[in-house]
C-alpha cells in the first residue's frame, strides 16, 4: 500500500469516531448569558480525573466551553449547555445550533489562536495520541481541558454523567441517562427474543480497499451485538485493524455495514459478487453520526442497526 493510501486509511480509522460534516460560524464572542438556566450549585473549585488519568481542577462553573469532538458537542447541547458552547470542530453538525458556533479546526488542524481567542473556561476533548500531543498550548495558557474516552455503552452513559457534573448540569445528565437506559432496555428486550443461531453475521466495513474493520473492545462492536448482530471481526482482533481479502472472503458476512456511504462501491466490485451480503442485497450505508459517535444518540444507532438486522 502506498504511503498516501496508508495515510488516508489511518485518517478514516481515526475519524470514524468523529464522523460528521462541517460546521458554520458564530458571530460575536460575548460570554453566553446564563439567563434562566440556573446552576445546580455544584461545588467549585472541583478536581476530577479524566480518561487520560489527569487531575483537572475547575475553579468555577464553566461559562465558555470549546468542544473538540462531535459526540462531546452533542453531549453539551443535550445537557442544555449549548448557550455556553463557544467553539466546535469542523465535524460538529448536530444539533443544528452547533453549526452556528465558531469553528476551531479539526483533529489534525487545530486553530490554536482561535481557541485561545474564545477565552474558554473548559475544553472537552476525546482521547487521541494525535490530539493530546497538540494540547500543550492549553496547559501553557492555563486553560483546563478534560479528556473523555468511553469504550462501552455503559461508559458512554458514564461520560454523559461525568461531563454533566463538571459543567454543573448533574440533574439534567442523570435524567438524560435514565431515559437512555429505559430505551436501551426496551431494545435489548426485543433482541433477546431473537435466537442466538438466527442472529446475522455482520462485518463493519470502514474502507473498501484496505479492509479496515472494528473488533472487540470498541463500543461499535458492542453496538452490533446489542442490536442483535454477530460481529465477525470480534473474534479476529481488537480495536480497529485490517484484514486480508482472503480472510474477508472466508468470513463471508451475511450483512455488510458501511460506516461511510460505500454501498455503490461495494456492489461495483466484481470480485465481491459472490459474498452472501452482496448476493442477498444486504449491504447497508448506516448513519455514521448515530452508529459511531459515543454520545447521547447512541440508542438511535442501536435502533437503526436492529432494523437492518431484522428486515
Amino acid at each position: 500500500m502506498g504511503k498516501r493510501k496508508w495515510f488516508m486509511v489511518m485518517m478514516m480509522v481515526i475519524l470514524i469516531l468523529t464522523l460528521a460534516v462541517g460546521c458554520g460560524q458564530q458571530e460575536g464572542k460575548e460570554t453566553p448569558d446564563e439567563g434562566e438556566n440556573d446552576p445546580t450549585n455544584a461545588a467549585y473549585p472541583m478536581t476530577v480525573t479524566d480518561a487520560a488519568g489527569r487531575e483537572v481542577t475547575l475553579e468555577s462553573r464553566p461559562g465558555r466551553i470549546v468542544s473538540l469532538m462531535p459526540s462531546l458537542t452533542e453531549i453539551s447541547f443535550a445537557l442544555e449547555a449549548g448557550d455556553r458552547v463557544v467553539g466546535v470542530t469542523t465535524y460538529c453538525d448536530y444539533p443544528a445550533e452547533a453549526t452556528t458556533k465558531d469553528q476551531v479546526g479539526d483533529l489534525f488542524n487545530l486553530n490554536t489562536e482561535k481557541i485561545l481567542s474564545l477565552e474558554p473556561d473548559l475544553v472537552l476533548v476525546g482521547k487521541s495520541e494525535t490530539l493530546q500531543q497538540s494540547l500543550s498550548f492549553l496547559e501553557d495558557a492555563g486553560v483546563a481541558y478534560f479528556v473523555v474516552d468511553p469504550q462501552t455503552l455503559d461508559e458512554i452513559e458514564g461520560s454523559i454523567i461525568q461531563v454533566a457534573e463538571i459543567i454543573d448540569a448533574k440533574e439534567i445528565g442523570e435524567s438524560l441517562v435514565a431515559s437512555l437506559q429505559v430505551d436501551r432496555a426496551a431494545l435489548e428486550a426485543k433482541v433477546a427474543a431473537i435466537p442466538a443461531d438466527e442472529r446475522a453475521n455482520v462485518f463493519v466495513l470502514i474502507d473498501t480497499d484496505a479492509l479496515y474493520t472494528v473488533g472487540e473492545g470498541e463500543f461499535v462492536s458492542e453496538m452490533i451485538a446489542t442490536a442483535g448482530g454477530n460481529n465477525l471481526a470480534a473474534a479476529l482482533g481488537s480495536s480497529y485493524f485490517q484484514v486480508s481479502e482472503e480472510a474477508f472472503f472466508e468470513l463471508n458476512p451475511e450483512i455488510l455495514i458501511n460506516t461511510w456511504p460505500m454501498r455503490d462501491q461495494v456492489l461495483a466490485k466484481d470480485a465481491w459478487k459472490d459474498l452472501a451480503a452482496v448476493k442477498n442485497d444486504k449491504v447497508f450505508d448506516v448513519n455514521g453520526s448515530v452508529v459511531t459517535r459515543p454520545g447521547p444518540r447512541y440508542v438511535q444507532g442501536l435502533e437503526e442497526l436492529y432494523r437492518v438486522f431484522t428486515e
